[in-house]
């Protein structure tokens, strides 16, 4: 009986250092903050899990890394435009960081867009103007029969799969 017992806390015991690990394994920006006392740990770390090539960072990266952290993509697009890092390098520090969540609009936009095309038959321009009004104004005609259709309304997707006019965005 005292076998099975150790047996069971050793196990537990096991399992509870492999959640803390795994808690603690994720790198955050204070971790690879400049000045930060294991800074360059942290960031050979970040070179590894975003898989920079051959597992090394450059003097790039850790400004990419600074500008991601501070919340300017910009940065990162016109260094990914000159040549100085690859987008996934970029994806893979942004990935590693936890900094590419999608916003809840975003993720709005991303279902309703694929909702309207793929399983209502739109256009991928004509879905992306219900999706506009979908998350954007959600209380406009366009936007509530776009709810509707979500919802299963089939007279709803009948009308959408008219292209009323009044769904067009107006994107200026």
């Amino acid at each position: 009986m005292s076998i099975t017992k150790n047996l069971i806390t050793m196990g537990m015991s096991f399992g509870i250092a492999l959640i803390a690990n795994a808690a603690n394994a994720m790198l955050t920006c204070n971790d690879v903050s400049y000045g930060n006392k294991n800074y360059h740990e942290n960031i050979e770390q970040l070179a590894i899990e975003a898989r920079l090539p051959g597992n090394y960072f450059n003097r790039y990266h850790e400004t990419i890394i600074s500008e991601l952290c501070k919340g300017k993509t910009d940065v990162a697009e016109s260094w990914i435009d000159y040549g100085y890092v690859k987008r996934s390098e970029v994806e893979g520090i942004k990935e590693t960081l936890g900094l590419n969540k999608q916003s809840a609009l975003g993720s709005s936009y991303q279902y309703s867009s694929i909702k309207f095309r793929y399983e209502m038959g739109l256009s991928s321009a004509f879905s992306d103007n219900v999706a506009q009004y979908y998350t954007k104004k959600p209380a406009s005609k366009c936007g509530q029969l776009a709810k509707s259709a979500i919802e299963g309304n089939p007279r709803a997707v009948k009308t959408l799969q008219s292209y009323p006019k009044y769904c067009i965005w107006n994107y200026k």
